[in-house]
């Protein structure tokens, strides 16, 4: 971004109205005397900014720890700034340190805290384990910084967000925000960035955001994220009202930090190995994630399938069958995953609360149930109960056992399962594999992509050696979230007819992915 010449600013400054005028004067006035004063450009929009959620960053050196130091010694009461590691807080404190100018008013001993001279107060946090987070409760703050966002998972933010309020009555016309300050997300635990910006972030949203415009949304009861047309427009949800916040995206780049503009730190990020410099480098949100080694499926596969894709069913295709994700009650929800050969249609989500038991999971696949097609669902826990429900509606089902031993081996046959689960997953990998030819579409749904490229797998040694794929319950533990979407994809595919697939190409290849694409 292009600074600003003195005219310039003179000249927008002469053309507000006259209570503007007087604002903004008053605003440098307090900044002048202030003990940090941001850098022109993209750290002074986000110091100004009006958005009671802020993602501030992308490039490496664009000022992000420094700008939530200066917003808590200069703009806020109480302050909370975290990172995930204990062990990463001490640059954060010894520069916000450095800015208030002394050590006094610190104590070191955990959680660390700065209580400045002219009576702010600055906690220091981490929140390593999922859980860790749940430490603050209780622990209001007016400005909650976090800094290398995408490291943190969902839930933990949304957590701390939660507390973002004023700590007392005396504070109550104090402004209150919270600014995650990142680099783009180099696994699949940072991918809910791209869900919560999506405006700004994803190419694919219908109505995209310019940077440092403020868009509007409320968290409905089930905690998903509804964008609204204004701060007016408030929502209704059993009978309590939900009011808007609002959210903006500010990128930064090395070249907006003169200080560090002027060293040799452009040199350092040109010099990194992938995926770090398309994250930290080039700020890329959308392209710096890298796959794990041991990733099930590759992420360039699923998104080629989702490229494949056009609206509309194949003409003549009946339903070949509906993949089942049952949840009830609870954040997560049921899915319903409609298959037609080798064609997905878009995907049913639904809360759980509105599936709380097996008649209700029963009528919303026959809502969506075409051409007699069979309903795959796993048969274990809350699925048991629907089972007995599509049994007795003498509807058409196969009840998969993700916990049972499998016979089955991978397309080489080199491999074997460890459990039913493991080769339903590694079908579908295969299915997906653009050498193999069966060009699957995939809908277009960032959170499919982010589900069905979530699992990691070993091996097990064995005669012959045996392919495990990561269990549910410790995904949802790395992620903070349940892959549903991608379950309901998995068992669609794990039974109905498909057509014969082309021989595969000769190549020499390994179990780990074949791809060098990154995605995200």
């Amino acid at each position: 971004m292009k600074a600003a010449s003195f005219d310039e600013v003179l000249s927008h400054f002469n053309n507000l109205p006259t209570d503007q005028q007087r604002h903004v004067a008053d605003q440098v006035a307090d900044l002048v005397k202030s003990k940090w004063v941001p850098n022109p450009g993209p750290q002074t929009e986000g110091y100004f900014s009006e958005a009671d959620l802020l993602l501030y960053g992308g490039q490496g050196g664009g000022g992000k720890s420094d700008l939530l130091a200066g917003l808590a010694l200069t703009q806020h009461k109480n302050s909370l700034l975290m990172r995930r590691q204990y062990t990463d807080l001490g640059a954060m404190i010894d520069r916000t340190l450095e800015i208030n100018g002394s050590r006094q008013g610190y104590n070191g001993s955990p959680p660390p805290k700065l209580r400045t001279a002219d009576g702010r107060l600055i906690d220091f946090g981490a929140a390593a384990k999922l859980g860790d987070e749940q430490h603050w409760q209780g622990h209001a703050h007016d400005f909650i910084g976090i800094d290398e966002a995408t490291q943190f998972i969902e839930l933990q933010i949304r957590f701390l967000m939660g507390w973002n309020r004023p700590r007392s009555e005396a504070d109550i016309d104090q402004r209150c925000r919270t600014v995650l300050a990142t680099n783009p997300p180099l696994g699949p635990e940072g991918d809910y960035i791209i869900g919560m910006f999506r405006p700004w972030l994803d190419p694919t949203h219908p109505k995209p955001a310019r940077n440092g415009e403020l868009r509007h949304f409320i968290i409905d009861p089930d905690g998903k994220d509804l964008e609204v047309d204004g701060p007016d427009d408030c929502r209704q949800f059993n009978g309590k009202v939900y009011k808007p916040l609002s959210r903006t995206f500010i990128p930064a780049q090395l070249r907006d930090n003169p200080t560090l503009a002027r060293t040799n730190y452009q040199a350092s990020l040109d010099g990194l190995p992938e995926p770090l410099r398309s994250a930290i480098r080039d700020g890329n949100f959308m392209t710096a994630r890298e796959d794990s080694a041991y990733q099930v499926i590759p992420t360039a596969w699923v998104v080629a399938a989702i490229e494949r894709w056009h609206k509309g069913k194949p003409e003549n295709v009946p339903m070949t069958s509906m993949g089942l994700d049952v949840a009830r009650g609870g954040r997560d929800n049921t899915v319903v995953a409609p298959r037609f050969d080798k064609w997905f249609a878009e995907l049913i989500s639904v809360p759980g609360k509105l599936t709380p038991d097996g008649p209700s999971v029963v009528a919303l696949a026959v809502q969506h149930q075409r051409d007699g097609a069979c309903i795959n669902l796993d048969s274990i826990g809350v699925g048991g109960s629907v089972q007995d429900h599509l049994k007795s509606a003498n509807l058409t089902y196969v009840p998969l056992n993700g916990a049972e031993r499998s016979d089955a081996l991978t397309r080489d046959d080199k491999f074997g399962f460890v459990t039913k689960r493991s080769e339903m997953w590694w079908k579908l990998r295969e299915a997906l594999d653009p050498d193999y030819g069966i060009n699957i579409a995939l809908p277009p749904d960032r959170g499919l992509q982010a589900d069905l490229t979530a699992p990691t797998y070993s091996v097990r040694p064995g005669q012959p050696p045996k392919i495990y794929v990561e269990n549910k319950d410790d995904i949802i533990k790395r992620l903070g979230r349940s892959p549903d979407e991608g379950d309901a994809v998995v068992y669609a595919w794990a039974s109905g007819e498909v057509a014969k697939p082309r021989k595969p190409k000769k190549r020499r290849r390994s179990m780990g992915n074949s791809s060098s694409w990154m995605g995200g």
